[in-house]
C-alpha cells in the first residue's frame, strides 16, 4: 500500500513538474539603420524612429526577453566616442518603453557598443506585421560627418506548448 501511495505521489509530482516547464527558446534577430547628420548639437538628446521593422510570425511566443543591442559604425565618424548616453525604446503611437540602455559611455575609440538590456517583454510589440523602435542619442562631441549607424539587436523567445 506504501508503495503504492508513494508511486501516485512521484507520478503526480512529475506531472505538475513538467506542466510548469517553459517551451522551447529561440533566439530572434533584427537589423535596423539610423543616419546621424553632421552638426548635430551636445545641448539635446536627438531622437531617431526606426519604423516599419518586419514583425516575426510566432503564434505561440509567450515572452520575448531584450537579449542584446549593438550599435555599429557602418561609415562617417571612425568610431562611436561622440555619443555619451544612448537609449532603445519600444515605440507604439506615443507609448515607449526601454529596451536596452547604456548612460555612461566610454571614450574608447571603439567602432562599436553595446548596450544593457532591459526586463521587458516584448512579445506583442515583435510579434506584428511592422514594428517601430526609437534610437536616441545625446552626444558628448559633435559629430563632423554623416555617419549611418547599424542597430543589431535581439530577443530571447520562449515559445508556449
Amino acid at each position: 500500500m506504501m508503495h503504492k501511495v508513494f508511486f501516485l505521489f512521484l507520478l503526480i509530482s512529475s506531472l505538475l513538474f513538467s506542466a510548469c516547464q517553459p517551451g522551447p527558446s529561440v533566439d530572434i534577430p533584427f537589423r535596423a539603420y539610423v543616419i546621424i547628420p553632421a552638426g548635430l548639437n551636445t545641448g539635446l538628446s536627438h531622437h531617431f524612429v526606426i519604423d516599419s521593422i518586419p514583425g516575426v510570425n510566432f503564434d505561440d511566443l509567450t515572452d520575448a526577453q531584450p537579449a542584446y543591442v549593438t550599435l555599429s559604425v557602418e561609415y562617417g565618424e571612425s568610431n562611436l566616442d561622440f555619443i555619451h548616453q544612448a537609449y532603445f525604446t519600444t515605440k507604439d503611437g506615443t507609448m515607449k518603453q526601454e529596451m536596452a540602455y547604456q548612460t555612461n559611455l566610454p571614450i574608447s575609440n571603439f567602432s562599436s557598443i553595446q548596450l544593457y538590456p532591459s526586463i521587458l517583454n516584448m512579445s506583442s510589440h515583435i510579434t506584428k506585421s511592422r514594428f517601430s523602435m526609437e534610437l536616441k542619442l545625446i552626444f558628448r562631441a559633435i559629430p563632423v560627418t554623416e555617419t549611418r549607424i547599424r542597430i543589431d539587436f535581439g530577443v530571447q523567445g520562449v515559445l508556449g506548448g
